[in-house]
């Protein structure tokens, strides 16, 4: 009738589902945690919590890399 496919309006409404409940720290954790173990995009992190909590989530997993780890660990052993 809307000439529009069924998939499109579940998936927006789900998004819609998602982006209201994401405003409940359990449900923001777990959207965080699949972002942290690659199961989601920045994309779809975005989608889901907004612009700039996607963009705090993604500094903090920069930050949780053994990399990072390691880097910090080093000074403190020197300090």
């Amino acid at each position: 009738m809307f000439e529009t496919d069924r998939t499109d309006i579940l998936i927006s409404a789900l998004r819609e589902y998602l982006r209201d409940a994401a405003h409940s720290d359990e449900v923001k954790q777990e959207i965080a945690d699949a972002y942290y173990d690659d199961n989601i995009t920045f994309e779809e992190l975005k989608d889901l919590v907004g612009h700039e909590e996607a963009a705090n989530f993604r500094l903090l997993k920069e930050q949780l890399t053994d990399e990072f780890v390691d880097e910090v660990a080093e000074e403190l052993a020197d300090s």
